[in-house]
């Protein structure tokens, strides 16, 4: 499961003929007039469950639903657009839990990201009392562990842009929410393909597993060559201590705490050696 927001009237880059001789063409767009979330679900074997739409308002209106729009699919609202805690557990409880049930005593898993708003008391409460396991992935990561992220919202909201184009071209006047439901509900047919899915799974090395396949996306740290060592630097000098990485307060302790005792040591010896002077 994962989430993501579509500015409503973006527009996909394309081609069209013109007249050489103009100095200056010019192409007519909506343009971004707000933003809206979707919460996606994908599983390995090339499924998907019903989406759900957060439009920003504060209440939803009927008016922004198709009237052919998919009798399972859910159309909420929050104030800034985006998704809440209330919305990822609205999700797991009324569409993840029922729609992909297991037999009885089965237990079945659920990934998303550690996002404040997916892993909150309720929604882990709900799932350890329905046999659900959570796996959340680690943070900074979606772009190579995220199924959603790797193969299927960049072909969608190109599908989404492309409708937007073909929107402009008969009016270019401000979109209706209405009209981008629809656009989306056509959006989405054309880009979450069973091939689509199953391939975001298979590049992200979780269906079928393989860690290999982000392993090799990730670059490895370049360690320069040695540093030559001067004539006549101190060779007991470590410089190894100068290219590693910062020691923690665990290392500094007991280095402070010999420095001292050696301070003390050569302090005392000093002072003895002035006495006898």
């Amino acid at each position: 499961m994962d989430e993501s927001g579509f500015a409503v009237g973006t527009s996909q880059t394309s081609r069209v003929i013109v007249n050489v001789r103009e100095k200056s063409s010019w192409k007519v767009v909506h343009g971004r007039q707000e933003w809206i979330n979707a919460i996606e679900y994908t599983s390995a074997a090339g499924e998907a469950l019903a989406p759900m739409l957060i439009f920003k308002a504060k209440h939803t209106n009927t008016s922004w639903i198709p009237t052919d729009a998919p009798d399972d699919w859910r159309f909420t609202t929050s104030n800034s657009g985006l998704m809440s805690d209330s919305h990822a557990l609205e999700w797991v409880q009324g569409t993840f839990e029922p729609q992909t049930r297991p037999f009885e005593s089965q237990r079945w898993l659920l990934i998303m990201d550690g996002h404040g708003s997916h892993i909150t008391a309720k929604c882990i409460s709900f799932c350890v009392d329905n046999a659900v396991d959570l796996l959340i992935l680690p943070p900074h990561c979606s772009h190579v562990l995220q199924p959603l992220d790797v193969g299927v919202f960049s072909p969608l909201k190109r599908a989404l842009a492309d409708e937007t184009d073909a929107m402009s071209r008969l009016d270019s006047g401000r979109l209706k929410l209405v009209e981008w439901t629809e656009m989306y509900i056509r959006a989405r047919q054309r880009a979450m393909t069973r091939t689509n899915l199953k391939s975001g799974w298979r590049a992200t090395g979780l269906g079928p597993l393989s860690p290999i396949e982000v392993l090799s996306k990730i670059q490895q740290p370049r360690y320069g060559s040695p540093t030559p060592r001067t004539p006549g630097c101190n060779d007991d000098f470590d410089m190894s201590l100068l290219r590693s990485s910062p020691p923690d307060s665990t290392e500094w302790r007991p280095a402070n705490d010999l420095l001292r005792s050696e301070l003390k040591e050569k302090t005392s010896v000093a002072v003895a050696s002035q006495a006898v002077q």
